[in-house]
């Protein structure tokens, strides 16, 4: 069973205030020290407290009866012990009553006690007043007023003293015309003294209380929130002690006034704002990762000496074009005579004269949205997203523009000129297939007379040959 005796406290503790009321009079009817004579301070002489009043007397073996049994009581508790005695109740209730009742009468000074109901299922708990009385025959007697304890109160009281955050009860101040000047503080929880060092806070203005609702986000917000009764929640940053700490403000309409909750929520922006650091950090780090892995991917696909693909970038490039199938030819290229080039100009002049063409060939491919590959030496293959006619007349331009602008050297003007083949990508086919058949039209190109094009077509019967291009002697 819970159970508190108090012998201190009293008005502090009771919420009943006809408790404080009865125990004022109590005291006023005492006299040089003594308790009052039952005459003087019982039920006749206090109508506005009868109903809930009872009047006990000690019996033999520490048991107590009860002359009179307020109607209220009965009523609530739902019996009457009027002519009954403390001997009705079970331990460890009978235990209690009569140890508070005995203490009373020991001390000849008044208690508060606070029990939970036993019988009484719509009472929680009971507060009571403990008074001792003079009788007659000089025994002391005892006036005890019950009366039910709000556990809603109490209830609310543990939940506002325990939560972490702060709870401030405001009351709007208006001007003569009616216009809000301002708020003064009706409540402030524990959590809200401890924030904003608050003591004796109730009755203060807001501003003066809480200084740092100076800043207008707040005010407006809270202006808001009586004018036009609706919800905001603001966010501040403020200094606290040298550092930054930030609260967030749930503001909610309370009659004139409102209801402010306020969250200490620096721990968890801090911690934000460390992990969108981080995050960006690591943004930072993948983008860098990207960058580097894409010019290490450009330097593995790409030729030196050119900046065209390279057999490795070739092989990718057709990869991915296999797998968009968009309609596409290929142009086989060879340098015409190039050993004789090397031979006679030296392979200084033969670079020369490989970056020349694959400048050709990319600025071709590049104006029409294809790519520029070189397989080793001389050869080159560029693939262009045409039919295999058009394929075929930027092949001739790319032959023209080769043969008419001779290379200079330190010999004199080196002329070059450059075979083609031509194929194209059918749908039904694939990219080795139509490589070998470009391959195979250059290889006529450089029989027939080489500087021209021969475009090639794919053979009824074409077998699947595995992607190689033979040196040729040229």
């Amino acid at each position: 069973m819970y159970f508190e005796v108090h012998a201190t406290g009293i008005l502090e503790r009771a919420q009943a205030p006809d408790i404080g009321l009865l125990y004022h009079r109590y005291l006023a009817a005492c006299r040089d020290g003594e308790i009052p004579r039952q005459a003087d301070f019982d039920i006749p002489t206090l109508p506005q407290f009868a109903a809930f009043l009872m009047r006990l007397e000690p019996q033999d073996a520490g048991v107590f009866r009860y002359s009179y049994y307020g109607g209220g009581i009965a009523a609530i508790a739902q019996f009457d012990m009027t002519g009954k005695t403390t001997a009705e109740f079970e331990a460890p209730v009978r235990s209690f009553f009569e140890s508070a009742y005995a203490q009373c009468i020991e001390t000849r000074q008044p208690l508060f006690t606070i029990h939970r109901a036993i019988k009484a299922n719509l009472v929680h708990t009971w507060e009571r007043l403990l008074l001792p009385v003079r009788m007659a025959d000089g025994a002391v007697a005892l006036l005890v007023y019950n009366r039910p304890r709000a556990f809603e109160q109490d209830f609310l009281q543990a939940i506002l003293d325990g939560l972490p955050d702060g709870l401030i009860a405001l009351r709007a101040t208006r001007e003569t015309n009616g216009d809000l000047s301002g708020a003064i503080i009706l409540s402030a929880n524990p959590a809200a003294c401890a924030m904003f060092q608050l003591e004796n806070s109730e009755g203060q203005q807001l501003h003066a209380a809480l200084p740092l609702l100076h800043d207008s986000a707040v005010w407006e917000a809270l202006f808001r929130v009586i004018t036009s009764r609706t919800r905001e929640l603001v966010e501040v940053c403020h200094q606290h002690h040298g550092t930054p700490r930030y609260l967030r403000f749930q503001m909610t309409p309370l009659f004139d006034g409102a209801m402010m909750h306020v969250s200490d929520v620096t721990a968890l922006t801090l911690a934000n704002i460390v992990l969108e650091r981080e995050h960006e950090q690591l943004r930072s780090e993948i983008s860098r990762q990207q960058s580097e892995g894409n010019v290490l991917r450009g330097l593995a696909h790409s030729d030196a000496l050119t900046g065209a693909l390279n057999r490795r970038g070739l092989f990718a490039a057709a990869d991915e074009w296999s797998r968009k199938r968009d309609a596409c030819s290929i142009i086989a290229a060879d340098i015409d005579s190039f050993k004789s080039i090397n031979d006679r100009y030296g392979h200084g002049v033969g670079d020369n004269a490989i970056r020349e063409i694959a400048g050709v060939l990319m600025d071709i491919a590049n104006q029409h949205g294809g790519f520029v590959a070189r397989l080793g030496g001389d050869e080159f293959i560029c693939v262009v997203p045409q039919l295999l006619a058009p394929a075929t007349e930027l092949a001739e331009l790319a032959r023209v523009r080769i043969c008419v602008n001779p290379l200079a050297s330190a010999l004199g003007p080196v002329m070059l000129t450059c075979s083609l083949g031509v194929a194209e990508l059918l749908p039904s086919s694939s990219f080795d297939v139509a490589l070998q058949i470009a391959d195979k039209a250059l290889y006529r190109a450089k029989k027939d007379g080489r500087n021209r094009v021969v475009s090639g077509h794919e053979p009824g019967t074409a077998t699947q040959p595995v992607l190689s291009l033979r040196s040729r002697a040229s």
